[in-house]
């Protein structure tokens, strides 16, 4: 669905149908990537007791309107489109950048409870990381996948068509492919990057600079110390092999939780577990959305 909210259409994707009777999750994806994440995850533990929602952020996926560039403007959307449905203490679950917009929705919104997936803080930002995502999209998600996937999932994730607009649209000399998002070398591995595909393909949008964007928002958010303290009804999901946002248990944000209780560490999992073990994502994120409650 659609929410008109002053100079943006917010494209909200339903995962479940709406009742009125249930609570509410709300999904909010990664740096560069929109509603495919909620797709790809299913959720399909939780639909049938819950109202689970994707929200795309301005400019990603199909919400249109003028570009945020702080996680803070990132939440302020959000709190609006919250607004707008009438939802009443929601449930974020973020991953990764969306995980430190759920962590200022926590702070803004009363009564919320929070799943923070692969969520490092401070989620700092290497130079080229940076230079790629804004010069060479296809660049830095090979670099996102490289560092961010420790292992290929056993079942072979299906996607449509070779990219959003079709294998015509891209060109290919010898091992290297060109498209409208940079160029990549796929002649080491190309059995490799074919089943990446699925999840490479999340960072592709309409508006090539968007990961750069995001991927600064994240290097420049910091919570004062006193919001530190003051966080309560939050959960953390890691991946033990995660090399983009390592698991640290002397964490500040995490000194005022109980790891044993709090925190969850996917065993042989990194940075994308809803590709790399889906079924044990949705495994943990029932267990910890019941134990809220």
């Amino acid at each position: 669905m659609h929410i008109q909210l002053n100079n943006y259409k917010a494209n909200i994707y339903e995962i479940s149908n709406i009742k009125n009777s249930r609570e509410t999750i709300c999904f909010i994806p990664g740096a560069g990537m929109d509603h495919r994440t909620a797709q790809m995850i299913g959720f399909n533990e939780l639909k049938e007791k819950f109202n689970i929602l994707a929200i795309d952020l301005p400019g990603h996926g199909y919400t249109t309107g003028p570009q945020l560039n702080s996680i803070e403007d990132y939440s302020d959307f959000c709190c609006k489109v919250i607004k707008s449905l009438n939802i009443e203490a929601p449930i974020f679950i973020g991953h990764s950048m969306g995980g430190l917009v759920a962590l200022d929705l926590s702070i803004k919104i009363k009564n919320s409870k929070t799943i923070l997936v692969n969520t490092a803080y401070p989620l700092m930002v290497g130079e080229i990381l940076l230079n790629d995502a804004k010069g060479n999209l296809d660049q830095a998600a090979e670099f996102l996948t490289k560092y961010g996937v420790y292992k290929l999932p056993e079942t072979e994730i299906k996607s449509s068509g070779f990219g959003v607009m079709g294998s015509g649209f891209y060109g290919r000399s010898k091992g290297t492919i060109q498209s409208p998002y940079g160029t990549k070398n796929i002649e080491a591995d190309p059995d490799r990057e074919i089943k990446l595909y699925p999840l490479k393909r999340l960072f592709n949008q309409s508006q090539k600079e968007i990961l750069s964007i995001d991927l600064k928002a994240c290097s420049k958010y910091k919570l004062t110390k006193d919001a530190i303290k003051n966080l309560t009804q939050i959960k953390f999901i890691y991946g033990a092999k995660d090399k983009l946002a390592r698991f640290n248990n002397e964490c500040e944000l995490l000194l005022n939780f109980d790891i044993n209780k709090d925190v969850s560490v996917m065993d042989e999992t990194g940075h994308f577990p809803y590709f790399e073990n889906n079924n044990e994502l949705n495994h943990l994120l029932l267990k910890l959305v019941n134990d809220f409650n």
